[in-house]
């Protein structure tokens, strides 16, 4: 009764009155729903509510077009910083200035991919996806290039030795871990080559080396959660077995010491598990340093064995 007389005047006002619409403007989201449901309870007896259950559906729909609208405007607003703040300049943002630099960089060599893709990320982040297609086609990237060049710019900005690489080979190592990027910038080897193998190989040779330092690293994910899952069920049936041990102990009047003893046993199984687990884990990477060790050039059988008993 509250909410009919709340709306009684609006009940009989035609839904195509300019007084209709503009009351219904007024009304809360709360409110709007409230006296919708309203017109759809009276409409099943009066028959006469159609044109106004339409009207304040409308009001409804369109309410909440706006509030996703505002929503993908704070989410754009969002990105805009924070693309200025990583990959600004100091400089207000301009799309002109932005495709000038971006042809200046397509023209050289080394640094071009990273700069390209630093200021793409940019115009991406200002402009909506329709504007940014019309940027790449009026500068003539493909789409396919402009993504490898903003996946090279995040995953390189902070290596600037494999900046040096040929565009072409750093396209193919964006597929390198963020761990593998960082130990060849400080010099160190991945899958048995460094950043000067990796520059003195072919683009084919790196497109293989690529794919095998991938598929490395595939393994070793898969191999560690198979690891984990065997751990994990070994974990519960241990849990069980206390469990179902547990149950037995309570029934048992008084129980023994050696039933006592087993019990606070099987609380060490979980510990033990993981004891042994770090160990397998150890065991299997210092095979894998040997196996480094017997591929490095010169390096002798002699050299080895003296290596190893230098580290029992």
């Amino acid at each position: 009764m509250a909410k009919a007389k709340k709306y009684e005047g609006l009940f009989s006002i035609p839904a195509q009155d300019g007084n209709f619409t503009s009351a219904i403007g007024r009304l809360g989201d709360a409110e709007l729903e409230e006296f919708l449901a309203e017109l759809t309870a009276r409409e099943i007896d009066e028959h006469c509510h159609k044109g106004r259950i339409k009207a304040v559906g409308k009001e409804i729909k369109t309410r909440s077009a706006n509030s996703k609208e505002i929503i993908a405007v704070v989410k754009k607003d969002k990105e805009i910083i924070e693309a200025d703040n990583i990959f600004g300049d100091g400089m207000a943002y301009e799309l002109d200035r932005m495709e000038n630099e971006i042809r200046f960089y397509q023209d050289q060599a080394g640094s071009a991919l990273l700069e390209m893709g630093k200021r793409l990320i940019r115009i991406k982040a200002h402009e909506m996806h329709g504007d940014f297609m019309a940027s790449l086609e009026r500068l003539g990237i493909a789409a396919r290039t402009a993504q490898y060049a903003m996946l090279a710019a995040r995953k390189f900005s902070n290596a600037p030795a494999l900046a040096h690489l040929e565009t072409a080979k750093m396209k193919v190592l964006t597929v390198l871990a963020d761990d593998d990027v960082e130990a060849l910038e400080k010099g160190g080897e991945v899958n048995g080559k460094n950043l000067d193998a990796i520059s003195a190989m072919s683009y084919r040779e790196v497109c293989e080396y690529a794919r095998k330092t991938s598929d490395a690293l595939k393994k070793e994910k898969d191999t560690r959660k198979k690891d984990r899952e065997t751990q994990e069920a070994a974990i519960a049936q241990k849990e069980r077995k206390i469990n179902e041990l547990d149950q037995q102990l309570r029934y048992r009047q008084p129980p023994t010491k050696e039933q006592l003893a087993l019990a606070e046993l099987q609380k060490l199984n979980e510990p033990y598990t993981f004891c042994l687990a770090r160990i397998n884990a150890g065991i299997r990477e210092a095979y894998n340093l040997v196996r480094e060790a017997e591929k490095i050039k010169g390096v002798n059988l002699q050299q080895i064995s003296e290596w190893l008993r230098a580290y029992p």
